[in-house]
């Protein structure tokens, strides 16, 4: 047994860039061997929007494009698929983080594994069909159709994704098959936004082709954290939100939770990283951590408390200091305030201390918590 950790960086990061994203500098911290002699496997996915091509001017269009619209997410959660599938083995614990985008990628590769399962190498070939399968919609596309089962069996003979999968292998007289729950799923500030923005008028027929993407959370993942940024307000940028928390966690209460979205103070690269500024995204990288060594990953903790060090409730709310791009100018130019949370109980501890103690920290998202 080893345990797999994807990481799927965001929008416009690599692992070259000169200020790292939370999801760099966690992998980074991951231990390779831990104590007891269980490999750690480390796989970096980096983001959309990062320059990819082999000329000037198609590593342009492809800033561009990924930046503002996400594309390249499908090609970035099949190539986390492809490198899962060449590594995986039974029994293996797994493992995936992301940001931004590639949060949306992190979270659309769990709902890929639950569609379609892991296939072993004698059928990464097939991969390409798998991708169609998952992208297909409708009821007879849902994981525990009969067409899904059987696909799914063939497929992935080794990894059943539901009890409901492992009934049905017995019942057809498939080989017998480990039912697979991914360990943890960790993400800062997803951003869901795909395709063509709505103003165009060919918006809704290509932004169909987006659809597929399952972004809902499932006990198919053990545990899971999301760290949502309250000052974010590109529209381009808005959440992608999970809302079937407290029907996954039942009775527990507060940290006792498997599945947790919290808000803390900060826009997007103050959550994420990959700014100067590292008041907020240390808080976040430090619970995002937490929720992963409770599940079993190891790091290495004296570089996580060097990672950790800055956090600051009262720090400056922008990830960077530094002027934005002309791109990050442009996106700028539609802004809007996120909704508020439901309730006063998924603001962070940052974020409450903030709102208490800094008279000056009035976000609109936040309004209904204002103190009075």
């Amino acid at each position: 047994m080893k345990r797999i950790a994807i990481f799927c960086d965001g929008t416009w990061n690599r692992a070259d860039a000169r200020f790292r994203t939370n999801v760099m500098e966690l992998s980074r911290a991951v231990l390779r061997t831990e104590e007891d002699g269980i490999t750690q496997q480390v796989i970096y996915v980096a983001g959309v929007g990062t320059g990819r091509g082999t000329s000037r001017a198609s590593r342009w269009l492809d800033k561009l494009t990924g930046g503002a619209f996400g594309w390249g997410l499908a090609q970035n959660i099949e190539e986390a698929y492809w490198h899962l599938a060449f590594n995986y083995e039974p029994n293996d614990e797994i493992f995936l983080f992301g940001f931004s985008r590639g949060a949306f990628t992190a979270r659309s590769l769990a709902g890929l594994i639950r569609s379609c399962g892991i296939p072993p190498v004698e059928n990464i070939q097939r991969i390409p069909e798998a991708m169609r399968s998952y992208e297909a919609r409708g009821p007879e596309n849902h994981p525990d159709a009969p067409g899904s089962l059987k696909f799914r069996a063939e497929f992935s003979p080794r990894v059943a994704t539901s009890k409901r999968d492992v009934d049905y292998r017995e019942e057809e007289g498939f080989g017998a098959a480990i039912q697979l729950e991914l360990a943890y799923l960790g993400v800062w500030d997803t951003v869901g936004s795909l395709g063509v923005p709505n103003q165009l008028m060919i918006s809704k027929h290509w932004n169909r082709k987006y659809q597929f993407h399952n972004l809902n959370l499932s006990r198919s993942v053990a545990s899971a954290r999301h760290a949502v940024a309250v000052d974010e307000r590109r529209k381009n940028f808005m959440p992608a939100l999970w809302d079937n928390l407290d029907d996954l966690n039942g009775d527990r209460e507060g940290v006792a939770r498997d599945y947790q979205q919290l808000w803390f103070p900060g826009d997007h690269s103050a959550i994420g990283g990959g700014g100067d500024n590292k008041a907020f995204s240390a808080k976040t990288l430090e619970w995002v951590a937490e929720g992963a060594t409770r599940q079993g990953l190891r790091f290495n903790t004296a570089m996580l408390d060097e990672l950790t060090e800055p956090a600051d409730a009262f720090g400056d709310v922008r990830g960077s200091t530094e002027p934005p791009s002309w791109l990050g100018r442009v996106l700028r130019w539609s802004s809007a305030d996120r909704d508020p949370p439901d309730h006063r109980g998924v603001l962070a501890e940052f974020t409450t201390l903030r709102l208490n103690e800094d008279r000056s920290y009035r976000p609109k998202t936040l309004e209904p918590f204002w103190p009075e």
